[in-house]
């Protein structure tokens, strides 16, 4: 009887601590920056899910948000995270500003993984006329 006992509450232990697993939110933080790594605010930064993936039932990811002071967005994509889900997505980045009569423009990615901020940059240079 002490066995089971012993047996039933260890059981009972490690199924209530599997139960509480949380997972964390799956978010990027892109940090716009020019060429000499200072930071950009007021950066519209795009990001779209790479063509070849479709990331959730909606379709395609697409999602635009403009940079803080700090030159940084965050994206938080934890709804279209599921769980046992190996990846979440590839996402290609895009920033533009128009500044004067320049325009800066900058490309990058980042890879999301689930329960991870992942940060990224985008390094804005001059476009060619």
């Amino acid at each position: 009887m002490r066995k089971f006992n012993f047996s039933f509450c260890f059981i009972t232990f490690i199924l209530i601590l599997i139960s509480c697993h949380k997972i964390e939110p799956t978010k990027t933080t892109i940090t716009a920056v020019n060429e000499t790594k200072v930071p950009i605010a007021n950066v519209k930064v795009v990001i779209r899910a790479q063509p070849s993936q479709v990331v959730s039932a909606k379709g395609n990811l697409s999602d635009s948000a403009y940079t803080n002071a700090k030159g940084q967005v965050e994206f938080d994509y934890s709804s279209i995270y599921q769980d046992g889900q190996a990846g979440v997505a590839v996402l290609d980045i895009t920033g533009v500003i128009i500044t004067g009569n320049d325009t800066l423009e900058g490309a990058s990615y980042v890879q999301l993984d689930a329960g991870i901020t992942k940060p990224a940059t985008v390094i804005l240079r001059k476009k060619k006329k």
